[in-house]
Formats: C-alpha cells, structure tokens, sequence
C-alpha cells in the first residue's frame, strides 16, 4: 500500500483541483443563476463569489504537496459549510458536498496522517 499511497494521492488532489476550480469558476464570474441559487439559499451575490475564489483557490493550493494540508482544510470547511446549507435550507441535496468532504478528508490523511499520527 505504501508504494502506491503517492499516486492515489495525486489522483485525488488532480480530481479534487479539477472539482473545486470547475465549481468556483461560475461563482467568481456569476452567472445569473448561480446569483439566483445564492440568494435562495439566504446568501447575497458577494457571498458566492467569496465562495468561488475559496473554492478556486484551495483547487489550486491542492496541488501544491507543501499546502495540499491546509487547501484541504479550506476545502472541507467549505463543504461542512455546503452540507448545512443544503440541510438547513433545504434546497438541493447535501450529496456532492459529502462526498467532496471525504475526499479532501482522505488526501489530507494520506499526505499528513504520518504527521499527524493518523497513519
């Protein structure tokens, strides 16, 4: 397992940089329905570009091995933030954000669980 631990690390910070720069893209240059989806949800429009460059930026910082810890840690806080939202609300399904959070959960493990006595 040790030996392939690296590349499922990258696998994962490849599809969680893929996820999370696809998702804040919309909401950095908002379309009139990401605005729309905010604002149902109780959040206003500067909130949701707030919450895309978070998103683009732990996207990026994922893929940098030194600050994938702490892009992982902005990540799930991000996503502990979009599963309330969806329970709280209502609206929408929390189903994404969960999974998202596992995955930056996982990566945070496999590149620092040594560190952190995890692993």
């Amino acid at each position: 397992m040790k030996k392939y631990k690296p590349v499922l690390a990258w696998v994962l910070a490849i599809l969680l940089a893929l996820t999370f720069i696809s998702a804040g893209y919309p909401k950095v240059i908002p379309a009139d329905s990401m605005i729309t989806r905010f604002e149902n949800w109780g959040y206003t429009a500067g909130f949701a570009s707030f919450i895309g460059v978070v998103e683009l930026m732990g996207g990026i910082l994922v893929l940098i091995p030194r600050l994938s810890f702490y892009a992982t840690i902005l990540l799930a806080m991000d996503m502990i933030g979009a599963i309330y939202t969806h329970l709280s609300t209502g609206i929408g399904g929390p189903e994404f954000a969960i999974i998202a959070l596992l995955l930056a959960v996982i990566l945070a493990i496999l590149r620092f669980g040594k560190r952190l006595r995890l692993v």
